[in-house]
């Protein structure tokens, strides 16, 4: 169980990107769409070269799949190819084993229990599910957050997808890049810290909100374990545009709240500390795929803001 509850936390705020997200992003646009021209597509790749506005080397963009291990990258090449050459590494946060242990009482909630949050037929509903897919009666897990419990339900039954499978082997991959960037002294830069992390995903809703969430999962997890199963194999296939809309139409199904707080703020806060980054030296950034895309996606942003960004895969 303790394992169980590292990979939640390691993973932090990648567990939900791939159903969830890309709302945020939608609902910014469709309100700026009176104003602004349509999102621009983008070409099939998740590296991406960035060069010019005074850059010396050109730099690196990649978006990661937060639950694929790195011995996926045994598919790509070109990607250990410019992460090597690269003498600066940015990723999202920094995932430090001790770190994550300090905070992780923002996975439970002392003062309040699951019995209590839940009608007796939803506790039922959650309980079955729980027993069925990590064996332990949600009695053990009463103290639990609701989001908590949802993400290690989640987290287990993805990692049994047989797209996922093949590449099992490895590290997550945003902490394959963050290991062998510290191992090989490269220069490194976190974008936020591990706290504003769990705070946008562990606290960030309600724990009411948190436990009619956790009631849709379970009762519609055929359906999301499909469409998670779909985004991966959209993500193998390089198609940000196909993501996005895959990822709009599981929103929609699930009737999910405008979540811009997730991509569209936090890119436009990393845009205010990349250019410092990328003007002092070559640099990698791997951050997960949702980011890159739309009007408010790094790729956009990074354009806006005088960088070529070109597709290199």
């Amino acid at each position: 169980m303790k394992s169980k509850l590292l990979l939640c936390l390691f993973l932090l705020t990648s567990l939900l990107w791939q159903p969830t997200f890309a709302q945020a992003r939608k609902a910014k646009e469709r309100q700026a769409s009176k104003t602004a021209p349509a999102t621009t597509a983008v070409a099939n790749s998740l590296l991406w070269e960035i060069s010019g506005n005074g850059l010396k080397q050109p730099s690196y963009l990649y978006g990661t799949f937060h639950l694929l291990n790195d011995s996926y990258l045994s598919t790509t090449p070109e990607v250990k190819q410019h992460f090597e050459q690269s003498k600066a590494v940015v990723i999202e946060a920094d995932i430090d084993s001790s770190k994550v242990m300090q905070l992780a009482g923002y996975m439970v909630m002392p003062e309040n229990k699951l019995s209590e949050l839940l009608s007796a037929e939803e506790y039922q509903l959650v309980a079955t599910e729980t027993k069925n897919v990590l064996g332990y009666d949600l009695a053990m897990l009463d103290h639990m957050k609701p989001v908590s419990l949802m993400l290690l339900l989640s987290v287990t039954e993805y990692k049994d997808l047989e797209a996922v499978k093949k590449f099992e082997d490895g590290q997550a991959l945003d902490m394959y890049f963050a290991s062998q960037g510290r191992s090989n002294n490269k220069k490194m830069f976190y974008l936020e810290t591990l706290e504003q992390q769990m705070q946008l995903l562990y606290d960030h809703h309600s724990l009411d909100q948190q436990a009619q969430q956790l009631i849709a999962f379970v009762k519609s997890k055929d359906y999301v374990l499909n469409s998670q199963e779909e985004l991966t194999n959209l993500y193998f296939n390089k198609d940000l545009q196909a993501m996005v809309a895959a990822s709009e139409a599981y929103s929609k199904k699930m009737g999910e709240e405008d979540m811009a707080y997730m991509l569209d703020d936090r890119n436009k806060n990393w845009m205010t500390q990349l250019p410092q980054i990328l003007k002092a030296q070559q640099t990698f950034i791997a951050v997960g795929a949702m980011h890159l895309p739309g009007n408010n996606g790094l790729i956009k942003l990074l354009q806006n803001a005088g960088y070529t960004v070109k597709p290199l895969q």
